[in-house]
């Protein structure tokens, strides 16, 4: 929550439309006008889009008010305008003021896969003791993180916040705002999602480290054991460093690991002489790592370890990963948000676990650059043997199918879009399968597992 005044004095704006009030409160920000919440300021972005295109659909959908760099004509009368010189820059303006002033410890989340599990399973460990602050969705740029700071209110204790990586020096001019004081690499993988806009798996690498570089040198660094990139960062920072993982030598290890299919998994985790189970809603062995990670944030922020490890228990499953929605007829998991090599491997390993027929529905990986064409074949064959029934999407796919069938998968299909696949399933999904939908964000095939998972419900 912030003032008009306060808005007003961090981005040297001035009203332009409407009838100003210092005291008038605003709740959060936004910058897409479908999503913009009652009591809001939209921000008219110039992105791929103009956002001064969609002012009045902003009011339309509740914001209070917007910032823009030109007036608007045909606004409501009741409209409140501010222009400001950049809109991007005032938003971080406001961004910053709002962190200074509520200094808060936070958490900082990067990674090439699970940054969002992640985030949100340390927001769950934190939250048995302190009321957090977290990134919304996978806002993680240089517009969503410091929207996240637009909703800082004097009850937050703690942020965790997901920082994500394309061009050098990103993450360290986000760390400038969010400060963090504990660091989490998650891993980096050797086909990393975004490989097409990187030159190479080792500048991805350096980018994920300016988290770590930032931290003060009572901060802490959890670094992933057991991925090699990920611990060989730990030089790079003047943190404490904590290892987690499996290995043998991470300081917060996981032992006795039970993955149960789509009902989740347990395992024994141990910090020093402490030990504790934690039991995980979510499916997939490979969410240890974001559990330790949780874990280890937790702690170093002073929550006792067995109630972070009964927070966990009890965490909200994220939308669109690997979220199991279970219907009269069939098991959909859900892990339809995005898509890269090691999470389609991941996720297939989750779909091979279970004792149903098996139908894994996998889309386009984008931006794989020169990676694609092998990335898409291993796909295939991992999918030939996890699954009884491979539907790929798009067009990148048909290599994912073909080295399905070469593989000896028989039951595969290709189709062009998510609303051929759904046709395709209503046709060809049998009661009590389990379906795993996951693909590339772009291709929107979480529009695909809730129309199918609504189909369902109805029928």
């Amino acid at each position: 929550m912030f003032t008009l005044d306060q808005m007003l004095r961090a981005t040297g704006g001035r009203v332009i439309h409407g009838a100003p009030n210092g005291d008038e409160r605003f709740a959060g920000g936004a910058f897409d006008s479908r999503i913009a919440e009652t009591g809001s300021v939209f921000f008219a972005l110039r992105d791929q889009r103009d956002g001064h295109e969609f002012v009045a659909d902003a009011f339309a959908h509740g914001a209070r008010a917007a910032v823009v760099e030109r007036p608007i004509p045909d606004l409501p009368d009741g409209a409140l305008v501010v222009e400001v010189a950049n809109t991007q820059h005032a938003l971080r303006r406001l961004a910053e003021a709002l962190r200074d002033a509520h200094p808060i410890p936070a958490v900082g989340i990067t990674g090439n896969v699970g940054k969002t599990t992640t985030k949100e399973a340390t927001a769950a460990a934190l939250g048995a003791r302190y009321r957090v602050l977290r990134t919304v969705s996978s806002f993680n740029n240089e517009i969503g993180v410091p929207l996240t700071f637009l909703g800082i209110e004097p009850s937050h204790e703690v942020a965790v916040i997901e920082m994500g990586f394309y061009v050098p020096g990103e993450i360290a001019d986000l760390c400038t705002l969010v400060r963090p004081r504990v660091g989490i690499i998650t891993r980096i993988p050797d086909v990393p999602v975004h490989y097409s806009r990187t030159p190479s798996v080792e500048a991805i690498a350096m980018g994920k480290a300016e988290l770590i570089e930032s931290l003060p040198p009572d901060g802490v660094a959890l670094l992933n054991a057991d991925d090699a990139r990920v611990r060989a960062l730990a030089p790079r920072t003047k943190a404490h460093v904590v290892l987690f993982g499996e290995s043998a030598d991470a300081a917060l290890r996981a032992t006795d690991v039970v993955a149960r299919g789509t009902d989740g998994l347990r395992f024994v985790a141990h910090d020093g002489a402490r030990s504790v189970e934690v039991r995980l809603p979510l499916p997939g062995r490979h969410l240890v790592a974001s559990a330790l990670a949780a874990l280890g944030a937790a702690t170093a922020l002073g929550v006792p370890l067995d109630e972070a490890a009964t927070a966990l228990s009890a965490m909200d499953q994220p939308a669109h990963r690997m979220n199991v929605r279970r219907t009269p007829e069939f098991v959909v998991i859900d892990d339809s948000y995005n898509a890269s090599p090691a999470a389609v491997t991941a996720a297939l390993a989750v779909l091979g676990s279970v004792p149903t027929r098996r139908v894994a529905v996998i889309g386009d990986m984008l931006e794989l650059g020169t990676l694609s064409a092998d990335a898409h074949e291993a796909a295939g064959r991992e999918a030939a043997k996890q699954t009884d029934v491979l539907v790929g999407v798009g067009e990148l796919a048909r290599t994912m199918v073909s080295a399905a069938r070469a593989a000896g998968l028989r039951d595969t299909y290709q189709v062009a879009d998510r609303a051929e696949a759904l046709m395709l399933l209503q046709r060809i999904v049998r009661r009590g399968d389990t379906v795993l939908i996951k693909g590339s964000h772009s291709l929107a095939l979480d529009q695909l597992a809730d129309a199918l998972v609504q189909t369902a419900a109805k029928a």
